[in-house]
């Protein structure tokens, strides 16, 4: 009895899990039947999508019109503000020092020829008076001599027979007293030197760099006493590459115009020069040649008429002229040397151009692109030859 009832018990287990699943079957396929009909009445009865393309996107970019012409070149070059003239003043005479110009200091300015210093004097006045002294002896010795063969030629013309002698004559003796003349006027000559060098002159329009002597000081013949430069007389040394000479007007370096420009006192300067000296030696490590700029002073710039010695200065050389060139700014220059123009229906095109020198803000072109041509100035993210365009405004090319 008992077997039978699980028997019963395991088949309406069986029943009932069977009902389940079915039940879940029937419900999947009654959502999916509800969903298919509700997307069919939604595709019948929704809303239409508007079938119209949108508007096109036409790009807006600047240009300026190329105009052909002639360029004047400028080769800009930087250096540092030297004096012409360095001169180490040195004592050609010894003695204690007696007079010391107040100007005598770094710094201090002297005119030509303008007394620096002075060295005691007394003994190369005493040192003058002997020298004329002796001088005055060799000339009385020669007087006498003179009168002497004047003498001894009467006698022999009187008491004589045939050439007199040299000797007779008296031509040795007046020979040596000439010798003598002669030595003291050289003597003289040494003296007044001397006496002349016991005082320092400026050699020239100079300032003082250093001085090395003071009032009282005792100093030998060929001490340093001060280090001097030129006042009035600037010079600024510039490389300029290799190919950068071949700017210069027909080659003409010495006398090219030069404009030199620093920040100084709170505003810019301007000094006008000119080349005045080619050095002629090509550095190894930089492949540049030094050329050195004469510095003009500028009545009216008034304290700064030339620049301050040591001032570095940025220089801008005067080259020739480029003719039959077309300059554009150099933004507008793609890396494959082409640039993006406009044509007359207004489409990008790509232009392939020939650059003839490379300026700080801009580029010459002297092939590829046409007098009046349309190149595009703005920059453009994704260019294509032939894609439309819109003109918005000219803009001009750069330095």
């Amino acid at each position: 009895m008992s077997e039978e009832v699980k028997y019963s018990q395991s088949d309406d287990s069986t029943t009932s899990g069977k009902w389940v699943h079915r039940s879940k079957i029937v419900a999947l396929i009654i959502v999916l039947f509800v969903g298919v009909v509700v997307m069919k009445y939604l595709k019948d009865n929704g809303p239409e999508a508007d079938k119209e393309l949108p508007p096109r996107v036409i790009p807006v970019v600047n240009v300026m019109e190329a105009r052909l012409g002639a360029e004047q070149l400028v080769i800009s070059t930087q250096g540092r503000v030297e004096s012409v003239r360095r001169t180490q003043a040195a004592s050609e005479v010894m003695g204690r020092v007696v007079m010391v110009s107040p100007k005598f200091e770094v710094g201090g300015q002297f005119s030509h020829d303008e007394i620096m210093l002075e060295i005691d004097s007394a003994d190369y006045v005493s040192a003058l008076a002997t020298a004329e002294s002796s001088l005055a002896d060799a000339r009385l010795l020669l007087a006498q001599e003179q009168a002497r063969a004047d003498q001894a030629g009467r006698d022999w013309q009187k008491l004589g027979r045939g050439e007199p002698s040299e000797l007779v004559l008296r031509k040795p003796q007046i020979e040596s007293a000439q010798a003598h003349i002669a030595a003291a006027t050289a003597s003289v000559g040494k003296a007044k030197r001397d006496l002349e060098r016991t005082k320092l002159r400026a050699p020239y329009d100079c300032r003082v760099e250093a001085s090395y002597t003071d009032l009282g000081s005792y100093i030998m013949t060929g001490a340093r006493l001060a280090d001097l430069y030129s006042a009035n007389a600037f010079e600024v040394r510039v490389p300029v590459t290799l190919e950068e000479l071949a700017y210069l007007d027909k080659g003409k370096i010495v006398g090219s115009k030069v404009i030199a420009n620093a920040l100084l006192g709170g505003a810019d300067r301007q000094w006008h020069g000119t080349i005045v000296r080619n050095e002629g030696v090509v550095d190894q490590q930089t492949m540049t040649m030094y050329l050195v700029v004469g510095i003009k002073p500028q009545s009216e710039a008034g304290p700064y008429q030339l620049p301050p010695l040591g001032l570095f200065v940025q220089a801008e050389i005067q080259g020739g002229v480029m003719e039959g060139v077309i300059k554009v700014p150099r933004s507008a220059l793609r890396p494959d040397n082409t640039l993006l123009t406009v044509n007359a229906a207004n489409q990008l095109q790509v232009t392939p151009v020939t650059i003839a020198r490379t300026l700080e803000k801009s580029v010459l072109v002297s092939a590829g692109l046409r007098d009046g041509a349309k190149v595009i100035v703005s920059p453009m993210e994704t260019p294509v030859s032939g894609m439309k365009l819109s003109v918005q405004e000219q803009a001009e090319g750069g330095k």
